[in-house]
């Protein structure tokens, strides 16, 4: 339902893109939390029925009665208490692996600082480019470790982590690009977008459409980063693409030299493996923006986050019913 009112409506703006791809990590909740009372006079002349509903308020504020009377759990106490034992297991699991990659990413972002004393060229890159788009300049870390691609941590008080190897395989204008790029991340708060989504992901492991919108979540962060980079930064489409592709391809040879075993945390562009789909897809949003607006206009924005509380509520379900079971897909 998403990518078909985003393409029939031809939803350019990354921004709300991005809410839309986060209906499906959302949606799950609000039918599991949801009782669905079915009219069984749909099956007095005919085994099954489709069609859309939206949900019951009531219900849904009564969670506990709804949880208890809903068609997925059991009413029995026994097989209630597994299943909340289940649950805590894996939120306890969930808690765990966000708090360790939370304490990873700040390990990084604080260990190896650098002054601007240090690097003067890399924070006068930092310091044009952040007054341009009117957004707070990061500190600078730079790690030698093997992780080779560039990302920013932080979300109030962010830190650009850059590997010393990058800065010198990449002449000045692949630098700049690069820097930009990942400035403009902040300027968008991609990296709280980011966690709220990994979490809603992780949240939704039983869902595989969760992993579909994390995935397309974060191509959309991306392509809104390359955007703000053309319309601020002052290079053409060309030149941006030019040191984009030298970076990626530098990027590329370092990673293949780094061991298996270690994690990329970076760019989805920074891998071994340059996935070409991907890559094409990115320079053709580059050519074809050209400085035009990023974001829509007011009016369509607002019926279309109106198409978003539709969409969020609307559920399309088939019920169909075998004997005395009535079985329910939404």
């Amino acid at each position: 339902m998403v990518l078909f009112f985003l393409f029939i409506f031809r939803v350019k703006d990354p921004t709300i893109r991005i809410a839309f791809f986060f209906i499906p990590l959302v949606k799950p909740f609000i039918m599991i939390v949801e009782k669905i009372d079915v009219n069984h006079l749909y099956f007095q002349d005919r085994a099954w029925a489709l069609g859309p509903r939206f949900p019951d308020p009531t219900n849904m504020i009564s969670l506990t009665e709804s949880m208890i009377k809903g068609p997925v759990l059991s009413n029995s106490q026994d097989d209630r208490l597994i299943l909340i034992i289940i649950a805590a297991v894996i939120l306890i699991f969930l808690i765990a692996r966000w708090v360790n990659l939370a304490l990873f990413y700040r390990k990084l972002a604080y260990t190896e600082k650098v002054t601007r004393i240090e690097v003067p060229e890399l924070y006068d890159i930092i310091d044009k480019y952040s007054t341009l788009i009117k957004t707070r300049a990061p500190d600078v870390s730079l790690t030698h470790k093997d992780y080779c691609s560039p990302f920013v941590v932080g979300i109030k008080h962010s830190t650009l982590v850059l590997s010393p190897k990058v800065l010198e395989i990449l002449n000045d204008g692949e630098r700049e690009v690069i820097i930009h790029h990942e400035i403009s991340h902040i300027k968008r708060i991609d990296n709280l977008v980011g966690w709220f989504a990994l979490i809603l992901r992780d949240l939704n492991f039983f869902n595989p459409f969760g992993y579909i919108s994390y995935c397309l979540i974060r191509a959309e962060q991306e392509r809104g980063s390359d955007l703000l980079t053309v319309k601020y930064s002052g290079k053409t489409p060309k030149e941006i693409i030019n040191n984009m592709l030298n970076s990626i391809l530098k990027l590329k040879i370092i990673n293949q030299k780094r061991p298996e075993s270690v994690t990329n945390y970076g760019s989805n562009f920074f891998t071994k493996t340059i996935h070409k789909t991907k890559l094409k897809n990115r320079i053709k949003n580059i050519l074809n923006f050209g400085g035009k607006r990023i974001y829509s206009r007011i009016i369509p924005k607002i019926l279309l986050y109106f198409l978003f509380v539709f969409i969020l509520l609307v559920q399309l379900f088939f019920a169909f019913k075998i004997n005395d079971f009535t079985i329910i897909l939404r």
